[in-house]
């Protein structure tokens, strides 16, 4: 993210009303432009179709390494983005839209342009090149100047035209490693093409278009080169939109996230695309709410050389601590920047669909959205039409929760610690404020739930009394508690408990929850961790396992252990049930063996993630019943901590 002041876009000439209480945001087609809604647009194109956004579409007969000078006179390629250079080595890192290009004495004058101006050596170990982003290549071009004489020397009074390189390598990577960190002696590990003959001025070496973002032109043979040129087709395989920060203008409840996007394929450059919803192009979005109008803390250098936080104003005009004495720069200079995880979320994990519940903590002033369109085909691409984002005033401010293992409220270090995969009796405390007479509070309350819960009690006031719910339901992963007949609004604010069992299958589980009115015109209000009681210390929604006590696959169960598939409707199908816990996915396998450890039947093989499960086998192998006897049922699974697998015997009779 760059380091600007964010531009605050008043929405309200651009709100969209849903309903009486519900409106949306909406950037692109019917919504604000998105160059003006946007904080960078990395490859992407807003001037093809109106309102839309795409990625940017190379043309084929234009040099990707050479675009318009800046007004400084600094060289860029196609993009715009600047090129950094140096005869030495590469950069201390890649960053995306900073082209680079490293090797021989004066490496600018291979990609500034200029046909006639040489390199200013004689013996070329190469050029080492970082485009600035991943594009689709498929020709690298280059040739000496076509005028000019050598001036002194050996050769001197030769033409530099005829002293062109006799062999090169070309190679190619998307890798950032092999550009920083391979030595300019060794290809890439994706060779494009070589000769040790080339007898020819201009080398127009061509192969089969592909994604490129870094690139070496190898010399081993000494020569001449004025200028290498890239060329490619198709669409820029990976792009980004980051919005300016949007001031909602108070704070407020974040509903669905809604987008319009579409997939096409161009049948070649300058064509009209057609539509390919089987191409494979995705889009995520990712959305950050935030307190304040900055996502970043920015710090200067004191006088007892410390940091101290400051205005973004203030560390701009602050010097660089570039060259300084001292490597945390000198007192008065610019310091760190760091995220403001006090005051701002986290990005959101990605949304794939269109119409999801946007994963941002409500009650927040500021919203800020990006999006990703990625392609792994070189014609295909996705046009993003439009971004909407649903929202509607709060119904308190705040409500805040927090979790806590019953007979235990007030835990050592005020952590919650319970057993992985053991049933456990969890409360959760909720508590409102009011700050505004619109807040018309909630009549409900949702929590999101590892696995169906065992619901005990619901408990409402100071003191807390248990009292009867209007309605309750327990899904697999939710629980829903409403009580329209003693609402929680600012006249009858009281806190509440929810009592019940479940299970825990990660080292850090967060029970997150919302508020809602039944029926109501407003959105649902997310409940953030906080301290909702004086008798519970945890202040979080979060529960913690111990590492210790790990076991990845556990409570792997047969029921009866006996299959007989006759029809009679007892054992007739054989039952796996087991757990995962403590891994966010693993591959499962689970399957039959015979006892010589042949395969009979593997009935399960998939991603798969925390949470109990039990699949079924009919007794069936390859189109007929297996035969009686002893089989082996085997449970595994494959994750980044290892393979983990459990075997049971199953009986199998007529």
């Amino acid at each position: 993210m760059t380091n600007i002041v964010p531009l605050v876009i008043l929405l309200m000439a651009f709100a969209v009303a849903a309903n009486a209480q519900v409106e949306r945001m909406v950037i692109g087609q019917n919504g604000m432009e998105w160059r003006q809604a946007s904080e960078d647009l990395l490859g992407l194109d807003d001037s093809v179709a109106i309102g839309s956004l795409q990625p940017f579409e190379l043309n084929p007969l234009v040099n990707i390494a050479v675009g318009a000078q800046t007004k400084k006179g600094q060289l860029t390629n196609i993009l715009g983005y600047v090129w950094g250079t140096s005869p030495r080595g590469p950069p201390a890192s890649v960053k995306d839209k900073t082209c680079w290009v490293y090797g021989s004495r004066g490496p600018t004058l291979a990609i500034d342009g200029d046909v006639d101006q040489p390199t200013h050596s004689w013996i070329i170990s190469g050029y080492t090149f970082d485009l600035g982003l991943t594009v689709p290549v498929n020709r690298v071009v280059f040739f000496p100047p076509k005028s000019g004489r050598i001036a002194d020397g050996p050769e001197a009074g030769s033409l530099f035209r005829d002293l062109y390189p006799r062999q090169y390598v070309i190679s190619g990577s998307r890798n950032p490693q092999e550009f920083l960190f391979k030595d300019t002696g060794e290809d890439f590990h994706r060779v494009l093409d070589s000769n040790f003959s080339h007898d020819e001025h201009v080398a127009d070496v061509r192969f089969p278009t592909q994604f490129l973002r870094f690139a070496r032109v190898r010399f081993p043979a000494p020569g001449f080169v004025a200028e290498v040129e890239f060329y490619g087709e198709g669409f820029l395989p990976q792009t980004r939109f980051i919005s300016q920060l949007f001031d909602m203008g108070e704070p407020v409840n974040l509903g669905r996230l809604f987008y319009d996007f579409e997939i096409l394929r161009s049948p070649g450059f300058g064509q009209d695309p057609l539509p390919a919803p089987d191409a494979p192009v995705q889009v995520a979005v990712e959305v950050r709410s935030g307190r304040d109008d900055s996502p970043l803390i920015y710090h200067i250098i004191t006088e007892l050389g410390t940091e101290g936080a400051v205005e973004f104003k203030e560390w701009a005009r602050a010097p660089s601590p570039i060259g300084a004495t001292q490597s945390k720069g000198l007192p008065g200079q610019q310091g760190s920047i760091l995220d403001d995880v006090a005051n701002w979320s986290f990005w959101s994990v990605p949304h794939r669909e269109s119409g999801e519940d946007i994963r941002s903590p409500d009650g927040r002033q500021f919203v800020q959205v990006r999006a990703f369109i990625t392609s792994e085909e070189v014609f295909a691409f996705g046009r993003l039409n439009s971004l909407a984002i649903e929202y509607s005033p709060l119904l308190a401010n705040p409500v805040v929760g927090e979790v806590a293992l019953m007979g235990e409220p007030e835990p050592a270090g005020g952590v919650a610690e319970v057993p992985l995969g053991e049933r456990v009796m969890l409360t959760y405390d909720v508590r409102a404020d009011f700050t505004s007479a619109e807040q018309v509070g909630f009549d409900a309350i949702r929590l999101r739930t590892p696995e169906a819960v065992d619901f005990q009690h619901f408990e409402m006031g100071d003191p807390l009394r248990v009292v009867a719910p209007d309605s309750v339901r327990v899904d697999d992963r939710e629980l829903v508690v409403s009580f329209p007949s003693r609402p929680v609004t600012q006249a009858a604010n009281v806190p509440l408990r929810l009592t019940f069992g479940t299970r825990v299958f990660n080292f850090n589980t967060v029970f997150e929850g919302e508020v809602f009115q039944i029926g109501g015109e407003n959105l649902a209000q997310s409940i953030d961790g906080g301290d909702a009681s004086p008798r519970v210390s945890t202040n979080d929604l979060q529960v913690f396992a111990p590492l210790e006590r790990l076991e990845v696959l556990t409570g792997v169960d047969l029921g009866a252990g006996v299959l007989t598939p006759n029809g009679d409707g007892v054992n007739d199908l054989l039952t796996v049930s087991y757990t995962l816990q403590g891994i966010s996915a693993g591959d499962v396998v689970v399957a039959i063996y015979d006892l010589t450890g042949r395969l009979v039947r593997q009935f399960v093989a998939e991603l798969r993630g925390e949470g109990r499960y039990t699949d079924v086998w009919d007794g069936w192998s390859g189109g007929r019943l297996v035969i009686p006897g002893l089989y082996v049922a085997r449970v595994a699974v494959d994750t980044e901590l290892g393979v983990f697998d459990q075997i049971r015997t199953v009986a199998v009779a007529f």
